[in-house]
């Protein structure tokens, strides 16, 4: 009766040991996926699409304001154009790996205020969504954006914003 026992035991731990190897060698894949779908929506009712992005720090608490150029500029290079004159979607946050809330009034670490820029001398303050950073390599911070103020200024997909100084 007692080398049953043992032969029991012997054939869950190998069972265990098998499952737990599977386990770990599925969780190796550290390869970013981001969403098939580029960062668009609607600015002021009308369509708009991300082409690039720049950041600039703007403060000695490591904030920075984020322009998502329309792929209507006409430049090469984001960080030659800190001052859009195209509609464009601004993000002013501390740059790290995670999840930011949009907020009127970003204060916090854990959120990023949005905004709408019709033109250089108007914008509109998203007041929902999230903001998540999936990686910061170099000058490159990679992520994902939601932003939404109502159904004529929203915007949704991923994005890759180069940090310029």
């Amino acid at each position: 009766m007692f080398k049953n026992q043992v032969d029991k035991c012997r054939k869950t731990y190998v069972l265990l040991w098998v499952v737990l190897c599977s386990v770990l060698i599925s969780c190796g894949d550290n390869d970013i996926q981001l969403p098939d779908q580029i960062l668009q929506g609607k600015i002021n009712g009308e369509e708009w699409t991300y082409k690039s992005a720049n950041a600039y720090l703007i403060s000695s608490d490591f904030s920075y304001r984020a322009r998502f150029l329309s792929n209507e500029e006409p430049v090469s290079d984001p960080c030659a154009l800190p001052a859009p004159s195209l509609r464009n979607i601004k993000a002013i946050f501390r740059p790290s790996e995670g999840s930011f809330f949009v907020a009127p009034q970003a204060v916090d670490n854990n959120q990023v205020q949005v905004s709408f820029d019709i033109s250089p001398s108007r914008s509109l303050i998203a007041t929902s969504g999230f903001m998540e950073v999936y990686a910061i390599d170099n000058l490159v911070v990679i992520g994902y954006l939601q932003a939404v103020l109502d159904d004529n200024n929203t915007v949704e997909g991923s994005f890759e914003i180069r940090l310029c100084n």
